[in-house]
């Protein structure tokens, strides 16, 4: 009897092992920047607090600069297909899918981070509904700084953009090239340099940390924050998933995730300032746009979200004109 006992102890005792071990829950993060970039150093400490806080029981593994292999275009499917557990998504590169999603992505359509701000609060609502449909939800977003222009040649106005060869990453940026006479290519980060060593391209269109993170001091003269855009990154996971965390557990990463979004809208302002500083020290020139050339720009990006917001369709239009009624514009 007492060596029956011991027996049906051990097995209470491996099967507790086991059931703890299958617990565990493993997701691999795909990131699309450099480790080193500030949204994978975000992803980094948001991975970290959730093995913290949920005792081990998830735990998110990150895989820096597209190392799995896929690009922007195709991530909304990738979540939702479940070839990845979770993602990190721009949402100005994936509205061949979606293109509402490409809302907080469209040209000029704010001037400070404030605004920003404002209209991704705004279009949260018309964003998960659409996620929805792509089996999958965001935990938290970041926000890029603003996005100018690096050159080799000095750009004043409109007339000077026309015949650059120029690396873009959304349909923003091949809109506004078609727009302005440039000879817009949308590729992915890794790509660029390779293409600018290989006179495929002379200049780019990205942010100031992105711009470090290229060395584009390497190839290319100035900097001209036109502030075409500050886009927004989701980090979505998938609906099934999802679902398969205990609801502590689920509850636990929400509040890290929604603390981890106000940090990292709150740091590209920081790291804007940086980065300018980094550029201007490594040599490059930061050229101010004139009123003249803004009001150029501003003309452009007008006429490109008229454009969008038709094919966008109501929910978007809807969006905008709360938006627009708030600013004022």
């Amino acid at each position: 009897m007492k060596k029956l006992l011991i027996v049906l102890t051990g097995l209470m005792f491996a099967l507790t092992l086991v059931s703890n071990a299958m617990a565990k829950t493993k997701w691999d993060l795909h990131l699309n920047y450099p480790a080193g970039n500030f949204h994978s150093k975000g992803a980094q400490v948001f991975a970290d607090k959730v093995a913290k806080a949920t005792n081990g029981e998830l735990t998110i593994v990150l895989h820096p600069g597209s190392s799995l292999g896929f690009k922007g275009p195709e991530l909304l499917r990738a979540v939702a297909e479940g070839q990845l557990a979770v993602a990190e998504i721009p949402t100005g590169m994936v509205e061949g899918d979606a293109p509402v999603l490409a809302l907080t992505a469209q040209p000029f359509i704010s001037t400070n981070a404030f605004e920003q701000r404002l209209l991704y609060q705004l279009a949260k609502p018309v964003y998960a509904k659409n996620l929805k449909k792509f089996n999958q939800m965001t935990l938290y977003t970041s926000i890029w700084p603003f996005s100018g222009i690096y050159t080799q040649r000095k750009i004043q106005s409109e007339s000077d953009l026309k015949g650059l060869k120029m690396r873009v990453y959304d349909g923003t940026g091949l809109s506004f090239g078609k727009a302005t006479g440039i000879a817009a290519r949308k590729m992915p980060f890794s790509e660029v340099y390779p293409a600018m060593k290989a006179g495929l391209l002379d200049s780019m269109y990205t942010s100031s940390p992105s711009g470090v993170d290229a060395k584009a001091w390497e190839i290319l003269k100035y900097f001209t924050p036109i502030n075409i855009v500050g886009p927004v990154n989701m980090i979505n996971v998938n609906q099934a998933a999802w679902d398969k965390l205990d609801k502590k557990i689920q509850a636990i990463v929400l509040e890290i995730a929604n603390q981890m979004e106000d940090d990292m809208w709150n740091l590209a302002g920081d790291m804007d300032r940086k980065s300018r500083a980094t550029l201007v020290e490594k040599g490059m020139t930061i050229d101010p746009v004139s009123n003249e050339f803004r009001a150029e720009l501003n003309a452009v990006g007008e006429k490109l979200r008229g454009e969008w917001a038709k094919k966008a369709g109501s929910d978007a239009q809807a969006v905008l004109s709360q938006y627009y009624k708030i600013t004022g514009r």
